[in-house]
């Protein structure tokens, strides 16, 4: 018979030393003057200040 395989088998082990979190913001486009969302996994380190990497991420994309 096949093992069963719980959840917590599936997870990594350790500790992850950063948060990922998905910024989803909107962009106007100049050649065509339609709004478009952009999305980007940003990592942040633990102890950082989440706001401040965010607008840093958004900024760095061009917008």
């Amino acid at each position: 018979m096949a093992k069963k395989q719980t959840f917590g088998d599936k997870q990594k082990k350790g500790t992850a030393d950063f948060k990922v979190a998905k910024l989803v913001y909107s962009v106007k486009s100049e050649k065509t003057n339609a709004w478009k969302f952009v999305e980007k996994n940003v990592r942040i380190p633990n102890g950082e200040n989440e706001v401040d990497l965010l607008k840093k991420a958004m900024t760095s994309t061009g917008k």
